[in-house]
């Protein structure tokens, strides 16, 4: 069985990734257009930090896709990774009772570069 599992801000950040570097826009360019530093950028697009609502609308905006664009890109391959046998969940904050009793341990969290390995791997077997 496939222990492998990630979270959806994770997931977002590569579907961002794809969007932003299919139009050639450097990371510092997206957080500018979305008014965060290039490293606060660089954490959520990585996983390292959890998107709101307002800055996956942000994002959208920036890469000029809608919101509706966006969330269906994210649905997709979410969809496409749980027929993989990943799992996918939400990504615990710090400042939750569930972080408190988890003792915000994140091992077992595929992220970044390992996650957009796996992505490229399910996208390129269409």
């Amino acid at each position: 069985m496939n222990t492998s599992q990630t979270t959806y801000s994770a997931v977002l950040g590569v579907v961002l990734s794809n969007k932003r570097q299919l139009q050639s826009m450097e990371q510092g360019d997206m957080a500018a257009r979305m008014g965060l530093s290039q490293a606060s950028y660089s954490r959520l697009e990585g996983g390292k930090s959890a998107f709101s609502i307002d800055q996956m609308y942000q994002a959208a905006t920036a890469l000029g896709v809608s919101g509706e664009d966006l969330s269906n890109s994210l649905n997709i391959t979410v969809s496409n990774l749980r027929a993989n046998g990943v799992e996918v969940v939400p990504q615990v904050r710090g400042n939750t009772t569930q972080a408190k009793k988890q003792g915000l341990d994140v091992s077992g969290l595929v992220a970044g570069a390992a996650l957009g390995a796996l992505l490229i791997s399910i996208l390129s077997k269409k």
